[in-house]
């Protein structure tokens, strides 16, 4: 069976080959790991968005305040947050978040990956096992959703009902923070 990973990087050789002018197939992936997320982006300026969103990190007259690191904790502490209230633990989870720059480019991919027309802020792919983000729109409430479809498919064997996990995730949304 293939790897994660190696799953990612045959959808973005399939992207390249049939929608040659879709962007993020056009540059080079770089990757910050967390203790339970490896965070795919290209272009820096991702990474900034998404910290401001959700990594805890305020922008002030000086410029960033806190530093990548600050965001890996807050990413894994919502990860916890969101195992605690699932109360799933699948083993050795490393969840894959591949950040985009803006929603035009997450949903060419979105409708390459589920042929649908209706794009949301962000989705979890489980052909991939990897949540697809606008990094200029995500929030904490959003990627807990998806990490809780994450989880939900890692903890069992088969996929659950595609509305059994909707309403997990919504479980999640609701009691997160409780």
């Amino acid at each position: 069976m293939l790897s994660r990973h190696s799953l990612i990087s045959i959808l973005i050789l399939f992207l390249q080959l049939i929608s040659p002018g879709v962007s993020i197939s056009q540059e080079i992936w770089e990757s910050y790991e967390t203790d339970c997320c490896s965070i795919q982006y290209y272009d820096e300026d991702q990474l900034n968005d998404f910290a401001l969103r959700v990594g805890g990190i305020r922008y002030t007259s000086n410029g960033l305040d806190g530093d990548i690191e600050t965001t890996g904790y807050r990413v894994d502490e919502i990860m916890e947050k969101v195992n605690n209230t699932l109360d799933m633990y699948p083993e050795e989870v490393i969840i894959t978040i591949l950040l985009y720059p803006n929603h035009d480019s997450l949903g060419e991919v979105f409708r390459e990956i589920t042929k649908q027309e209706y794009v949301p802020l962000a989705f979890y792919s489980h052909s991939t096992e990897s949540i697809h983000v606008d990094a200029s729109s995500i929030t904490e409430g959003i990627l807990a959703h998806e990490m809780a479809h994450a989880i939900i498919n890692m903890y069992y064997d088969e996929p659950l009902p595609s509305k059994t996990q909707e309403i997990l995730a919504q479980y999640v949304d609701k009691h997160l923070w409780d």
